[in-house]
């Protein structure tokens, strides 16, 4: 191997570039317009069907395996703050918050903190701070947020999907950091659906998340960071309501063009090719990538 790609493993300058040029080529990225107005609205529509996704066995499960983690970890202690960037409806914030003094969870998307506040109100919990914001929004100084917290969380967060972001989400812990992403090319709620539709839509290949969890991991490697990686590909299983699920989808896509008649009737097409005795369902297997590091130890 030669020297300059011996190199790469300690340049997160070349990581940093990595990451930028794959959201750059991304059509995701480049088609994405009034990114955080669209994108937090799309989360407010979806935030009910994605709250009752979340109560399935299976993520259910994949919670308390990562709640494991953390726990064997060390992350929970009684006097412990937690930073929960992207928190949604409070699917890790409140158990976390009976495992540690108290959690701070970053959500921007209205519809997703009215579920978490009706959630805290229900279940007598009273250590969640919610802040109504995006991780972007966030002043660490201002916030007093420096090195503030025990464990800084992410999962699958948009919020932490640039170099800016994850250096940011470092900064905030004074020992662990979890971040949890997408890899592939059939990512989120809508993987499959969108992968088929975007051809249809913008005559071209949708191509690979381009905030693949690979980028942060480079980056996080080459600061000095030895972050325990690990993935799993689960078979995603999605059955709706043909109507809500061309709205959602309709919601989802308005993010990167005017949902006229035209790409409505498109939407409504594959709905219904894609139902079956008036559901309509999807069946696919994604990956999803899971790290936890410490930001009080470095190889030198």
């Amino acid at each position: 191997m030669s020297d300059e790609r011996r190199m790469i493993t300690s340049d997160p300058v070349a990581w940093r570039g990595f990451w930028l040029e794959a959201k750059a080529r991304s059509p995701a990225n480049r088609r994405e317009r009034q990114r955080r107005s669209a994108e937090v609205e799309s989360w407010n529509i979806r935030a009910p069907s994605y709250a009752e996704h979340s109560e399935s066995q299976a993520s259910q499960a994949r919670r308390g395996e990562i709640l494991s983690w953390l726990t064997a970890a060390g992350a929970f202690q009684a006097d412990s703050r937690v930073l929960d960037i992207g928190a949604g409806p409070g699917n890790y914030a409140i158990p976390m918050a009976g495992k540690v003094e108290q959690v701070t969870a970053v959500e921007p998307a209205r519809g997703m903190t009215a579920i978490l506040e009706r959630r805290l109100e229900t279940e007598g919990v009273g250590n969640i701070r919610v802040v109504l914001k995006t991780w972007e929004q966030i002043d660490l100084e201002a916030e007093g947020w420096r090195g503030a917290f025990d464990l800084v969380f992410a999962s699958m967060s948009p919020g932490v999907s640039n170099p800016d972001m994850l250096e940011k989400m470092i900064a905030a812990s004074r020992s662990l950091c979890y971040l949890s992403g997408w890899s592939g090319d059939r990512w989120g709620r809508w993987g499959l659906a969108q992968a088929r539709l975007w051809p249809l839509l913008f005559g071209e290949r949708l191509g690979d998340y381009p905030s693949d969890i690979l980028y942060a991991f480079g980056m996080l490697y080459a600061l000095g960071f030895r972050p325990e990686l690990r993935f799993i590909q689960p078979r995603v299983h999605l059955e709706m309501e043909p109507q809500r699920a061309a709205e959602e989808l309709a919601a989802h896509f308005s993010r990167y063009l005017d949902v006229d008649r035209g790409v409505r009737r498109t939407i409504r097409s594959y709905v219904r090719d894609n139902s079956r005795t008036g559901t309509f369902v999807q069946e696919y297997t994604t990956c999803q990538g899971f790290m936890l590091w410490s930001v009080d130890k470095k190889c030198k």
